[in-house]
């Protein structure tokens, strides 16, 4: 996936992604959310990581409008300690239902898009408008963190299905 160049690339990517992504946990009823799905999670915790990251990126995007520059991608967490990030949040996600996963998510989503609104040309499209995104725009750490993941997702989620059908 491209960095988005546009303000309107960037929320056609996060919409269309997210449409297609919910089409499909629509399609596959609510029972998706217990089938094994990636590695060690279900499509639940798989969808509780992705709300996660689209959680984060909002939240980095908010702390650099306040003039702050938040530890990424957690505080006391590196980059290269993201899979035990992932697993940690997949971990705490057991204890969550399907709906309120599926809710967070949405929720998420239209967080990221009035955003998008909100941000300047400048602070979504230009490199070093936020201290935290260091040498990229904003717009990419979104995409990849939001309009990414759900493709990813929606492919996951997929196989799933037609893996439990067999």
């Amino acid at each position: 996936m491209t960095i988005p160049r546009t303000r309107g690339d960037l929320i056609d990517r996060v919409r269309t992604t997210y449409e297609k992504l919910r089409a499909t946990l629509d399609e596959a009823g609510p029972r998706a959310g217990s089938r094994p799905c990636v590695d060690d999670w279900s499509v639940k915790e798989l969808l509780a990581v992705r709300a996660w990251w689209t959680e984060r990126v909002i939240d980095w995007v908010e702390a650099g409008r306040r003039g702050e520059v938040p530890e990424t991608p957690a505080p006391g967490v590196g980059w290269s300690e993201t899979p035990r990030l992932n697993a940690d949040v997949a971990r705490t996600a057991r204890r969550e239902s399907y709906r309120s996963v599926r809710n967070r998510l949405d929720r998420g989503v239209e967080r990221v898009l009035r955003t998008i609104d909100r941000l300047d040309d400048r602070e979504l499209l230009e490199p070093g408008a936020f201290a935290w995104a260091g040498r990229y725009p904003v717009a990419r750490w979104i995409s990849m963190n939001t309009a990414r993941q759900y493709e990813t997702a929606r492919t996951f989620v997929r196989r799933a299905g037609r893996t439990s059908d067999a």
